[in-house]
């Protein structure tokens, strides 16, 4: 029960951060595509100059990783940095990575105002 409680969390705090990050990167996008309907006199003013300024292009893929369960693991896996508990974490992160890397989402199409893509990867 502890355990499961430690895995929401976690994973309602990630959820948010990333929710929040998405929020501003995608009104920095459109800022980006609204600075295209401004003509280019006005965009060159310093007022408008410097609140374009907010606009960006980036994007940024994010492929969560899950920690999975490890064989005998209990509500401790959070404190656990015994040499066998890092090992048996290192092993599980690095195989979920090559498999995330594996699938490559962030090679498929995505809406041009989104700033931060969340990718769903198989588990």
């Amino acid at each position: 029960m502890l355990g499961r409680q430690k895995d929401i969390q976690y994973a309602s705090r990630a959820k948010s951060h990333v929710a929040r990050q998405q929020q501003i990167h995608r009104l920095r996008h459109i800022i980006r595509e609204l600075s295209q309907h401004i003509p280019e006199a006005r965009r060159a003013q310093e007022p408008v100059r410097k609140l374009l300024g907010y606009g960006c292009a980036t994007v940024m893929q994010v492929v969560p990783l899950r920690a999975p369960r490890l064989e005998g693991e209990d509500h401790t896996k959070d404190i656990d940095f015994t040499p066998a508990g890092i090992e048996a974490r290192r092993e599980a992160g690095f195989a979920d990575t090559r498999r995330a890397l594996g699938e490559e989402p962030w090679t498929r199409r995505t809406d041009t105002i989104d700033g931060v893509i969340i990718h769903g990867t198989t588990p």
